[in-house]
């Protein structure tokens, strides 16, 4: 008898099983408009992983992006270097180096690879040191922490294409693209006096920033053509020291110390966008599309209607399913480019996307989303659900105006007029292109799956223009279910 009562494991009926009878749950679907429109952007949160140095002007509508940053660097663990008696010295007995550099290595570039650029790496202040508690904006003001009276500054002119190297090096996928800045030697010669002079300052980052080396500003000092992403930076001090040989011979070899630019201490890049003169940004506004460009560019707004969704009967109801597509068109006038379309779009609530960055947030499908991946095959941005965004809304709503269950929809609508009246933002998201880190992990039975690691903002160069814009709304496909008692 045990082994013929076997369990059926579908879960089709769970829920519908235990329901009262005459009881049941309808299913309706309606289709809502959502308004857009373009923002101008101020500022970004300045953190990255990458850096960007370069200008290039947006051929769409004629945007000059610059950008530059500021970097420490950090100390490598068990940081040592040989000792004194080791080193081959100066005609004065004194430590000395025989040469110091900076160099930005990059794979990705936009632009011009011929464009000629200037470069200005200037040293920055022991008394100003960046406030590492605080969040920096890609509005920042560099020259607040570059020391102007005794710093360092070395100026350069560069260009991606190296054409220093023969044209079967550089253009080969084993060569790493750098930019060298050779510093003065004198600069090397303090680091590593001050290595074995005051040796408490090499004990983390945090002593070398502040006594040794607070850091450069990598300032794009002229041209227009080309912008680099640096993922790597290093600088290098090099030197000279005695040894032996496996045959036990006397001989002098050359060392180098690296110190890095990691994430462990701070990178920020500085943004300037110069809008043109010939197109106001209130005429941007006016286009039948709106635009999300980036770094620290352009934003889409988008304003849910909350109060339509939830009116009238479906005011109990539950809502199952809100779906939005944001179709990307061409650009506009038909103007070629080679700026590369956002991969990812965040989803955000107007109020939360400040602290969604500073706080190192990931999408929690409440009060933030992430679109579909791009492709060029679908050609738009899907968010497949934000239900849970419009429940909430829908319950801050009524918290925050005082609607109760026994209101009639007059008196919740006039309520709801006084406090959407101090709240104007209550039901307004912003869209915004951003960088996605993942991780891949293989299961048992071989499937892989995605993890999300980090979303950031995209400091690098991306443009869409999108459907919606003025008098052209988009859609929202809403799905209601309701409990019937009969």
């Amino acid at each position: 008898m045990l082994a013929l009562a076997a369990c059926d494991d579908s879960t089709q009926m769970i829920g519908m099983d235990m329901m009262p009878d005459g009881d049941n749950i309808t299913a309706q679907g309606k289709i809502y408009n959502v308004t857009t429109r373009t923002v101008q952007v101020d500022s970004v949160l300045a953190n990255t992983g990458s850096c960007y140095l370069g200008s290039l002007i947006d051929p769409e509508l004629r945007i000059r992006t610059t950008s530059d940053f500021l970097a420490q660097f950090h100390l490598p663990e068990q940081f040592n270097m040989p000792l004194t008696d080791r080193l081959v010295l100066d005609e004065n007995g004194q430590v000395v180096a025989d040469s110091i550099d900076i160099r930005l290595y990059f794979e990705q570039y936009y632009g011009d690879s011929l464009a000629s650029m200037k470069l200005s790496v200037q040293e920055l202040d022991k008394n100003k040191i960046i406030d590492e508690s605080r969040a920096h904006y890609s509005n920042l003001n560099p020259m607040a922490y570059v020391d102007t009276e005794r710093g360092v500054q070395k100026d350069l002119t560069y260009a991606v294409k190296d054409l220093t190297r023969p044209d079967g090096e550089t253009s080969g996928t084993t060569y790493y693209r750098q930019i060298t800045v050779k510093l003065p030697v004198s600069y090397g010669t303090h680091l590593m006096r001050a290595y074995y002079e005051h040796p408490e300052y090499f004990a983390n980052s945090y002593q070398f920033i502040h006594n040794v080396c607070p850091g450069f500003y990598f300032k794009s000092a002229g041209g227009t053509g080309s912008l680099i992403k640096s993922k790597m930076m290093a600088m290098n001090v090099y030197f000279r020291y005695h040894t032996t040989t496996d045959a036990g011979n006397d001989t002098i070899v050359d060392g180098m110390q690296r110190f890095g630019a990691t994430e462990e201490v701070i990178q920020c890049t500085r943004i300037d966008n110069q809008y043109p003169g010939s197109l106001s940004f209130e005429e941007i506004q006016q286009q039948p599309c709106t635009y999300v460009k980036s770094p620290a560019c352009m934003f889409t707004e988008m304003t849910i209607p909350v109060a339509d969704i939830v009116a009238g009967e479906h005011y109990t109801d539950s809502i199952n399913q809100a779906k939005i597509t944001i179709r990307k068109f061409n650009t506009a006038n038909g103007i070629t480019t080679s700026i590369p379309t956002p991969t990812y779009l965040l989803l955000v609530h107007k109020d939360d996307m400040n602290s969604f960055f500073e706080k190192n947030q990931l999408p929690d499908n409440s009060r933030s989303y992430l679109s579909s991946k791009f492709t060029s095959s679908s050609s738009a941005y899907q968010f497949a659900n934000i239900s849970q965004l419009i429940t909430d809304l829908r319950i801050e709503r009524d918290k925050g105006a005082g609607v109760t269950l026994h209101d009639t929809e007059a008196v919740r609508n006039s309520k709801y007029a006084a406090w959407e009246a101090a709240h104007p933002d209550w039901n307004k998201v912003m869209i915004i292109p951003v960088d996605v880190t993942t991780t891949t992990s293989s299961s048992y039975y071989g499937t892989t799956s995605e993890t999300i690691q980090s979303v950031r903002h995209n400091l690098g160069l991306s443009s869409a223009r999108l459907e919606g814009g003025q008098n052209v709304p988009l859609q929202i496909e809403v799905v209601y279910s309701r409990l019937n008692r009969q």
